[in-house]
């Protein structure tokens, strides 16, 4: 809710604040085969079911076909597909170290991790790969999704079971492609171009906090939420388009701040009210954080006013660098592999900015106003650490008043609250 009182008058209009939340679900975000059957000799599809949050998904269908064989056909082997050697292979291992999904699975799974980075990157089609389980391919290759936003070309894949007396020998792999080679690198060069300008706010000494911070309003003052944005399951639609849903927010996140040296990774799960979502896990001095810049973008929409009056958007804070109990007031994790505990709260937003308040501390709160006016700042934020404190501080500044102690020569307010998150927001 947000209101706005007058000094004199004590009226208030109640306004509605409405939260961006995501309309993607885990169906879009991931291909399914919920529903696939295989039969021999057959192909069949398996497709996205319905998002709960009502809106019509992308649907991602994984083709699957059995093709009996009496040898295993050369003319599928990896390295001469991708002409990628073992010993490249292995080179390209080493690179994945650092990306969380690829650190936290399985060892053995490395192998394959890397000949699906391969056949990705070459758009390849039709290559065998090292496992024969169809269970174990999906896995992977949602690893391999969440840990590289970079790969916005491909929406999903296919794959042909090759059977010997009834029993799979192998599997050959193929990515549903989007955009051509040609058509890619066009697209690299806006992409560099939006790296190179959001950048540009960052100095050569900028901690990772910093980092972090930049970049969840960069993208948030640079993109719309909108629904039926165009590649909004990819970073294009924040890049190329300023216009996309929780993905890309979520991927555009993790691309910058990978660009910038900063650890961070999507993760998939739910908001509460039941629809599918995405975030991201964020390492700032060797401590996780959670941050969801789509519910950094916030709008607010005044009704009751005759004058029409209009207040600008502000960044809602309230997901930068949260706990993991803070994140779950709100979200639910579903992720592909296990997700650590983020218990530290150093990095968080309201506590690096001096914005926390532990009780109504009058001091702490000329400072922040007076740091608010002399940055020409159009809101400030403030969270209490716990209801105790918000109760005592709504009663001090609303119910009491005492806000224009802070304010200057206006007579009147405009101020949102939220219990859940034990905020205040004023625009100044």
């Amino acid at each position: 809710m947000k209101y706005r009182f007058n000094k004199k008058w004590l009226t208030c209009l109640c306004v509605m604040m409405v939260m961006m939340l995501t309309a993607c679900s885990l169906n879009d975000i991931i291909p399914s085969k919920k529903g696939t059957e295989i039969t021999s000799g057959q192909g069949s599809t398996g497709t996205a079911g319905t998002s709960s949050a009502g809106y019509e998904e992308l649907q991602v269908e994984e083709s699957v076909a059995v093709q009996d064989t009496e040898y295993i056909d050369e003319q599928y082997d990896f390295e001469k597909v991708t002409g990628v050697s073992q010993a490249q292979l292995e080179q390209i291992k080493s690179e994945q170290e650092g990306k969380y999904a690829y650190s936290v699975m399985d060892e053995k799974l490395h192998t394959l991790y890397a000949e699906l980075v391969v056949i990705i990157d070459k758009e390849a089609e039709g290559v065998r790969v090292s496992t024969t389980d169809s269970d174990e391919l999906q896995y992977v290759f949602q690893c391999v999704f969440n840990d590289h936003p970079e790969f916005y070309w491909i929406e999903g894949y296919s794959y042909i079971k090759h059977e010997m007396g009834g029993e799979t020998i192998y599997l050959t792999f193929s990515g549903k492609y989007t955009y051509t080679k040609e058509e890619r690198s066009v697209y690299d060069v806006d992409i560099s171009m939006y790296v190179g300008r959001c950048s540009a706010g960052i100095g050569q000494s900028s901690s990772d906090y910093e980092k972090v911070k930049h970049v969840y309003e960069y993208i948030v003052e640079h993109t719309e939420y909108e629904i039926g944005a165009p590649d909004n399951q990819n970073i294009l639609s924040v890049f190329i388009y300023g216009k996309s849903v929780c993905q890309g927010y979520a991927k555009a996140m993790q691309y910058m701040l990978e660009k910038l040296g900063v650890d961070c990774t999507l993760v998939v799960g739910y908001a509460m009210t039941g629809e599918g979502h995405a975030w991201n896990l964020v390492n700032i001095d060797g401590a996780y954080y959670y941050c969801d810049a789509t519910w950094g973008d916030a709008s607010y929409v005044f009704e009751g006013s005759s004058v029409g009056t209009s207040y600008p958007d502000t960044i809602n804070y309230d997901f930068l660098n949260v706990t993991t109990d803070e994140l779950l007031k709100t979200h639910m994790i579903e992720n592909v592999v296990p997700m650590p505990y983020c218990s530290q709260t150093e990095a968080n937003y309201y506590v690096m900015e001096g914005l926390l308040f532990t009780s109504v501390d009058t001091n702490q709160l000329a400072n922040v106003f007076s740091s608010a006016y002399s940055q020409s700042q159009s809101s400030i934020t403030i969270k209490c650490s716990d209801d105790a404190v918000y109760d005592a501080m709504y009663d001090e500044l609303i119910e009491n008043m005492s806000v224009f102690d802070y304010l200057g020569d206006t007579e009147e307010v405009s101020y949102t609250v939220s219990e859940e998150y034990n905020t205040f927001i004023f625009w100044l």
